[in-house]
């Protein structure tokens, strides 16, 4: 009797400690889920047919070869590499065209994830986007006819300019003019179109733009009446991500560095850019 009773005093202390300890593990293990849940991909691997919704912020304006319309289909370089790029971070995407001048606002509001589309990181406030690495250089050049020679900013001074609004070329001619080019007239559409047509009439002298679009256009006019100049300063474009949405930017960077090293960057480069 003393030995099952001196049993039963080593069990009782044991069984209080199990009343204590199991619910403080399972109380343990439902945090770690729960963690694991939000701060983790484990959803998308329990859960595949559920995807990440990302809305892409692009102008809403055409601006070929880096995204337009052909009919009622988007295309373009920049267009090409955001679906590879939501492939990889296993997203569902969707275009939302906005105006430049109001994408802060629709980034900061959240009625955009991403901007991206000839975005440079000069032209935004980096304290409210954070930018990814550059994916594509496009650097500034002046195209113009082919009786002209115009190498640098300095050689525009008193000459009539245009420039496609909120892109990276119409922000440097803003900063420019004030204190070099100082152009006797200037024209800043947001259809590239209508600076095609305005460039090709003879109403301005040159076109301050970037080697995509001067590519673009000489393919589109390639009579050799045009050229483009060399480089006049560099240009990087990169995709914005709201400043504290660390995990969607980590993604889109991860996937974006991928595809250079995949060769689809490249590939991209050459399908549309020649």
């Amino acid at each position: 009797m003393k030995a099952r009773a001196k049993k039963l005093a080593i069990l009782r202390p044991r069984r209080r400690l199990s009343l204590i300890v199991v619910p403080i593990i399972v109380a343990v293990v439902i945090v770690a889920g729960v963690l694991l849940y939000f701060l983790t991909p484990l959803p998308k691997l329990l859960f595949p047919g559920k995807k990440l919704q990302v809305r892409i912020g692009q102008s809403r304006f055409d601006y070929p070869p880096l995204h337009y319309y052909e009919g009622e289909t988007l295309t373009g370089f920049d267009v090409e590499l955001a679906r590879a790029a939501a492939e990889l971070m296993g997203a569902e995407i969707e275009f939302v065209p906005i105006d430049w001048s109001e994408a802060l606002e629709a980034l900061e509001s959240g009625d955009v994830d991403i901007l991206w589309g000839g975005l440079e990181r000069a032209s935004l406030d980096e304290r409210v986007v954070k930018f990814t690495s550059p994916y594509l250089r496009s650097n500034i050049v002046l195209l113009m006819p082919e009786d002209r020679d115009y190498a640098a900013f300095e050689d525009l001074q008193n000459l009539s300019i245009c420039a496609l609004n909120f892109t990276p070329a119409f922000n440097y001619v803003q900063v420019y003019n004030r204190d070099i080019i100082k152009s006797r007239r200037s024209f800043t559409p947001p259809e590239y179109q209508a600076l095609m047509n305005s460039l090709s009439s003879g109403e301005f002298d040159c076109m301050v733009t970037d080697t995509s679009f001067a590519s673009f256009f000489l393919s589109e006019n390639g009579d050799g009446a045009y050229k483009m100049s060399d480089t006049v300063i560099s240009s990087n474009y990169a995709a914005g991500v709201r400043i504290g949405d660390t995990d969607l930017f980590e993604l889109l960077q991860n996937a974006l560095d991928e595809l250079t090293v995949n060769g689809t960057v490249d590939r991209l480069r050459e399908k549309w850019l020649g």
